[in-house]
């Protein structure tokens, strides 16, 4: 499996982590998790062009997302992850904590909804 198909692409999957979640934080970025049934954790973003007016602030924040989720994907629990920004970043800290958000997050889903596929092993992802 690619990293690349570890997103979310569907409304619908987005709709149902907005409905009931469970949320982590950074000072800039709000994590919001909950399990899914396909067995490996996926990734969605909402960074709104409100609080970032230029698409390659934009774009650089996306960047810093998807290595923070690509360097622990290993570690995380199967669940969907939507990171939203919630404030503008100073440039260069936009992933700071990112990693351990991800994981406390997901360990906050999996407690919430222990009956959920908790994905023994992770997949293997190639670099692609």
């Amino acid at each position: 499996m690619r990293i690349h198909d570890a997103r979310l692409v569907n409304k619908t999957d987005f709709d149902r982590v907005f409905a009931d979640n469970q949320r982590a934080r950074t000072d800039y970025i709000l994590v919001m998790v909950r399990p899914n049934q396909v067995g490996y954790p996926r990734l969605g973003m909402v960074i709104a062009k409100r609080l970032l007016a230029r698409a390659v602030d934009r774009n650089r924040v996306k960047r810093c997302v998807r290595e923070s989720f690509r360097q622990v994907l290993s570690e995380l629990p199967a669940c969907d992850f939507v990171v939203r920004l919630i404030a503008k970043p100073v440039p260069g800290e936009e992933a700071r904590d990112l990693s351990r958000t991800f994981k406390r997050a997901g360990l906050r889903a999996m407690a919430k909804w222990p009956t959920a596929p908790a994905g023994e092993t992770a997949p293997e992802f190639s670099p692609n």
